[in-house]
């Protein structure tokens, strides 16, 4: 009998063995409309949230800076293209600044006899130019969308078209055109009736019956007016000005403040310059007190801050970090969003069926 109950001990200690235990029928839940309802939404919501990393991942980013500009010795590139609705022979282009020097040691400017008019395709190009400039300065816009992530704008940039077909009448305009190498200080760059003639110290403009200095119609657009290399997401204020009057003397002027710009990236560095404008126009007419010369007039300064724009590139393992985050921060909504269903679907089952 000792013996017997002995094995009937082990034997039942082995039947109670159970290396997995089962779990307790009041804490199993059947899955719920509500679970399932609450996991597409996560879901969507988490698809939604790993486009955008992707999306801003592929996207370009710069990091905007100003710092003191202490390049003094660098020179000033500028680059012209301007249309005068007067004859060449009558009218000349000149530029001086505080140095004093010879404009001849800047570069020279190309004249070109031309007609006012424009034809068809020139015509589009330069009112597409005037309605993209008139939209960035009139109208609210994150200027980055536009300038860094479009080539719209850079598109227009392009020259204008060259003219194939020739009118019958005479050449009634002057195209000017070109670039020059200018020093880093408070310069003048005018358009004015009649020739300069270099003097020490200086110029002068001859005018008069013998320097073709009769018709004066300073109507005139502007093809291109920049500083520096002409650079992706650099905008020129003045490309696509438009000035039409049918006064022989008038005086337009525009004030430029002129911004050193350096754009970095990852796989080169340009130095630029970008600007800012105002201009304003009055009829020169000395019985009312309005003196002066005729012309145009592009007064510019330099500013005393540098602009440094740098590209900040999101590399592939920020990447994998963010869609990691968001795919943990997933997991935990989920987990939070059940608790809080479940313990409100119970108030609400207990309350009805109390």
């Amino acid at each position: 009998m000792l013996r017997y109950r002995g094995k009937k001990l082990a034997l039942n200690i082995v039947k109670e063995l159970d290396s997995f235990p089962k779990v307790q029928e009041e804490i199993y839940e059947p899955s719920t409309y509500s679970n399932i309802i609450l996991t597409v939404l996560i879901s969507i919501f988490g698809l939604w949230l790993l486009i955008s990393e992707i999306q801003y991942f592929l996207q370009e980013h710069y990091i905007y800076r100003f710092v003191p500009d202490t390049d003094y010795e660098s020179k000033l590139p500028i680059n012209i293209d301007i249309t005068v609705a007067s004859n060449c022979d009558s009218i000349g282009a000149d530029i001086v600044d505080t140095t004093g020097q010879n404009m001849m040691l800047f570069g020279e400017l190309k004249t070109d006899d031309t007609w006012w008019e424009m034809t068809k395709e020139q015509q589009q190009h330069f009112d597409k130019m005037r309605e993209f400039n008139a939209y960035l300065r009139e109208e609210y816009h994150s200027m980055k969308d536009i300038l860094w992530m479009s080539d719209d704008y850079n598109t227009l940039k392009n020259k204008i078209s060259v003219r194939t077909e020739k009118p019958n009448t005479l050449p009634d305009a002057c195209r000017i055109h070109g670039s020059l190498i200018l020093n880093k200080v408070i310069g003048n760059f005018h358009i004015t009736p009649g020739k300069s003639l270099i003097v020490p110290g200086g110029h002068v403009h001859l005018t008069g019956p013998f320097f073709g200095s009769g018709a004066t119609n300073f109507s005139h657009r502007i093809n291109q007016f920049s500083f520096g290399i002409p650079t992706k997401g650099i905008i020129y204020p003045l490309e696509g000005e438009l000035h039409e009057t049918n006064e022989n003397a008038v005086s337009y002027k525009y004030f430029i403040d002129v911004v050193a710009t350096d754009v970095k990236s990852h796989s080169n560095e340009i130095k630029t310059y970008q600007y800012s404008a105002k201009d304003i126009q009055r009829v020169i007419d000395h019985n009312v007190g309005s003196h002066g010369m005729p012309g145009i007039y592009f007064q510019y300064d330099i500013n005393a801050l540098k602009f440094i724009i740098t590209e900040n590139k999101i590399t592939m393992f920020h990447l994998i970090i963010a869609i990691t985050s968001t795919v943990g921060g997933l997991f935990l909504l989920f987990n939070f969003m059940k608790i809080l269903l479940d313990k409100f679907t119970k108030k609400i089952y207990s309350y009805f069926h109390n």
